[in-house]
């Protein structure tokens, strides 16, 4: 499930910045929204007026009884971010419109949230996680990994990351192959979004083993797109790089 929730613009940036990673939510009368509903994994939309659209992870959602019950086991480390203090934490979620009175009926939820990425810098993101996963370094006598990295987004906003393997015999694989492998082990197939980055930093693009992989993975895969260019936020679909292929009619 997606719940779309709007935020004001200091809390998005502390979700951004990690600093904020619990959501406090309290089911109102004739409300949009049912927090209970919420489970692990789900996903919460974010909008914000500055920062845009973030996603993040449902980790976990806790019921309390009241506000004081919520900071006490919760404390405010990462449940506010305009205070510290437990008393004053509670007077501003009491500001709320509406949230008191809420509160003292229903209850209030501590959602526990995982960042995952932003839509307006989404590409950077992506190539941060791609650079910073590369660590060059010998295996075996036979085996290196590391010089490549690889980032791809799944159509169900999860980001998972690979590193080439170089080995005798072509038994290695690319990094764009190995996130592939770490995505299809966590249960999904849809790509979104892909990025590669060499061992020189710069963006490259699917060799051509890789392609013929990325498309075979779903119906969609020919609308997946890869970044080209950082600067300017260029990009090319994959059926660009793998045009007239063979298998549009078995996916």
């Amino acid at each position: 499930m997606i719940m779309k929730l709007n935020i004001n613009d200091r809390a998005a940036l502390a979700i951004k910045n990690k600093e904020k990673r619990v959501e406090i939510r309290a089911n109102k009368e004739n409300g949009k929204h049912d927090y209970s509903k919420l489970k692990e994994k789900d996903i919460i939309e974010f909008n914000s007026k500055t920062y845009g659209i973030l996603y993040a992870k449902v980790k976990e959602v806790n019921y309390y009884k009241s506000l004081d019950e919520l900071f006490t086991l919760e404390g405010t480390r990462y449940t506010t971010s305009s205070t510290n203090d437990k008393n004053e934490a509670i007077k501003n979620v009491n500001k709320i419109d509406g949230y008191k009175e809420a509160i003292e009926k229903h209850g209030v939820y501590a959602i526990h949230i995982e960042y995952l990425y932003s839509k307006n810098t989404v590409w950077e993101e992506l190539y941060e996680k791609a650079k910073n996963v590369r660590n060059p370094r010998d295996i075996s006598g036979l085996i290196t990994a590391g010089s490549v990295g690889a980032a791809i987004l799944t159509s169900n906003h999860n980001i998972y990351i690979g590193v080439c393997i170089d080995t005798a015999s072509t038994l290695g694989m690319c990094g764009e192959r190995n996130a592939i492998a770490n995505m299809i082990t966590n249960g999904e197939h849809e790509i979104v979004k892909l990025v590669c980055v060499d061992g020189k930093g710069n963006v490259g693009s699917p060799c051509g083993a890789c392609r013929e992989y990325l498309m075979q993975l779903s119906k969609t895969s020919k609308n997946i797109e890869i970044l080209s260019n950082l600067e300017n936020k260029e990009i090319v679909r994959l059926e660009e790089l793998i045009p007239n292929w063979w298998g549009y009619d078995r996916v």
